[in-house]
This record gives structure tokens, sequence and C-alpha cells, in this order.
């Protein structure tokens, strides 16, 4: 199969092109480099250079040289990636955040409709819930985000479920929780420099000693612990979901959402204590107040997704903290 995918430098973008790769698929690859790696490129061609290529582009500011592209390599679905990601940075810069999210997502949509390519799987996020009263979500629960990235992930999906309307794309919304751990081959994995703001690579930072501590931003949640609780899946198990949903949308039409998650909460404190017992050292860490955007709960649902793209995850969660610090180790 011949699948374009976008942000295909990035953390999952990159894992999901080398497992797609290592499947015999063709990837045709975009990327501008905003928020991703660029020696992830050089991974993918050195893994199969025959059946990757790549072009940098700017969704939101190259729609001529996206429509080319289209037409000269016509991929039987789109994998749409490419995000700006940070819920802490979208609330310091949202324009920059609703003019890349969204603006990317209706250039892509456009020229898929130019060139007649009719499949779309999105990458959401589990920010659309917000603070949301119902643990564990459905996908059919109140879209509440209470950050700007959220908003800018709602509002593409509303996008989405309106352009899936006209019958000319069909599309699949995979709302993830929280990607964590890294590839088995330890050859695509999490960037843990230029000041991460998810958990796990902040943790990885401080095991390999370029952190002193790492800061937890908020001990007061309603929690058994009081740090706040989120749902952990492993990129490889991630992944997969994808290849689960092309394989669904091969034969359905209109618009579908489905979360990707493990279903079970797992609060900061026992992420780090697992990450201590998985990887047999300590990690220091110190309480700071709550960041804006940042909510208590929040963990799946996943019986859609096992119901109707027949997935589950495999991957427990000292699996995703092993493979977290293991391309820094090995």
């Amino acid at each position: 199969m011949k699948i374009l995918v976008t942000g295909v430098a990035g953390y999952i973008g990159g894992t999901f092109a080398y497992e797609s790769l290592k499947k015999g698929h063709t990837i045709i690859g975009i990327d501008n480099f905003s928020n991703s790696d660029k020696s992830n490129i050089e991974k993918l061609i050195h893994l199969k250079k025959d059946k990757f290529f790549f072009s940098e582009l700017d969704l939101s500011r190259s729609k001529d040289e996206l429509v080319a592209l289209l037409k000269r390599e016509n991929p039987e679905v789109v994998v749409h990636f490419a995000s700006l990601k940070s819920v802490s940075e979208s609330e310091a810069e949202p324009l920059r955040y609703w003019k890349n999210n969204l603006m990317s997502s209706i250039s892509l949509v456009e020229a898929m409709i130019d060139c007649g390519i009719k499949k779309l799987i999105f990458s959401s996020s589990a920010t659309v819930y917000g603070d949301s009263t119902e643990q564990p979500i459905k996908e059919e629960a109140s879209l509440m985000p209470t950050s700007t990235y959220g908003s800018t992930k709602i509002a593409i999906e509303y996008f989405l479920n309106d352009i899936s309307k006209l019958d000319v794309i069909d599309i699949i919304s995979l709302r993830y929780f929280n990607p964590t751990g890294s590839h088995g081959d330890r050859v695509i994995y999490e960037n843990i420099n230029n000041d991460p703001q998810n958990l796990m690579p902040r943790v990885v930072r401080v095991a390999m000693g370029k952190d002193n501590v790492i800061k937890i931003f908020g001990n007061d949640y309603k929690t058994a612990d009081g740090t706040a609780q989120r749902d952990y899946i492993h990129i490889e198990d991630l992944v997969n979901g994808h290849m689960k949903a092309i394989e669904r949308i091969k034969f359905m039409k209109g618009y579908e959402t489905f979360n990707l998650g493990t279903g079970s909460p797992v609060s900061v404190l026992e992420l780090i204590v697992a990450f201590e017992k998985a990887n047999k050292l300590k990690i220091n860490y110190e309480y700071y107040p709550r960041r804006p955007g940042d909510v208590e709960v929040c963990y799946a649902d996943v019986s859609k997704a096992k119901d109707f793209l027949e997935w589950k995850t495999e991957k427990n969660i000292e699996e995703m903290c092993f493979d977290a610090l293991s391309p820094f180790k090995y």
C-alpha cells in the first residue's frame, strides 16, 4: 500500500512510517521540521530507501506543491500527524497554534479533494474531552477542551466531519490518550531535548542526568496520591491502532472517531515508581503549581476500538517505561 504521512519526522509519525516500511508499505513523507527531528528522515531512508520518499513541505503554505505531489504519487490513504502539540505552549501562543493546526488541515483536505484522494486518518487527541466528569471517557462524551491545543483538535474534527458529508473523503479521527515508550528496534524515539512538555521525556532527562529533578505540576488533585492521572499507551500499540484504522477505512463511508488508550488511569507518581522499577534507578522530583490547561483525570473507554477495529493494547506501564529509556542506554 502507498501511504502519505504528514509530520513524518516526528515521534509518532516517524514511528508509524518506520513500522509501515517494515511491513512492506511505500511511504510518501511530508514535514516542515517545525517541531520534529531531521535525523528521523535519514533513519527512514536507511531502512528502505526504495520505499520511502520525502518532501519538505509546509502544508499551510505550499498547496500547489502538495497538489503536485498527490497527483504524482496518488496514495491510497493519507495519515495526518502534522501538528503543533504542546498544551502549555498553546496557551502562550494561541494564534500560532490556530494558524498552524487548522490551516494545515484545511489545506491538506483541499488538496486531497482536488486530487481525488478519498481516505484520511487524522491524528486527534484526548484533549478534546477536557476536564470530563465521565471516566472512562467514551467517544460520545461532551467535547469541552480546556486548552488552545485541544480547541484546535476539536475544530479540525468538526471540519472533517462536515467535509465527510459531501461524500468526497472518508475519515477516521483517532483520539490519542498519552503515547509513550519507543519502538522495540530503538531507531525512532521521542526527543528529550528542547524543553519537552510531556511527562515521560522529562523523566528520561532526569534518568540520563540532563536534569536533576522532574517537576510534578500539581499535588492537590482529588486523586489517591494527589497527582494527575492519565492513560498512557505504548507507541507500538498506538501504531497498531493506525494499521487497524487503515484496514477499516478501506470499506467504510463517512466519518468515525475512536479512542486509542489502555483504559487504565496511571498517576504521575505511579508512572515515576514504575519507571524506577523497570529501569532499576531513582528519579528525584519536586512539586510545582498546576499548569494552565492541565486536567485532573483522563482515561479512555476503548470498547469501540476493540469492537470495530478489532484492536487492543499489549504493553503495560513498566514496558512503556523501559522502552522510553532503552534507546538512550543500549
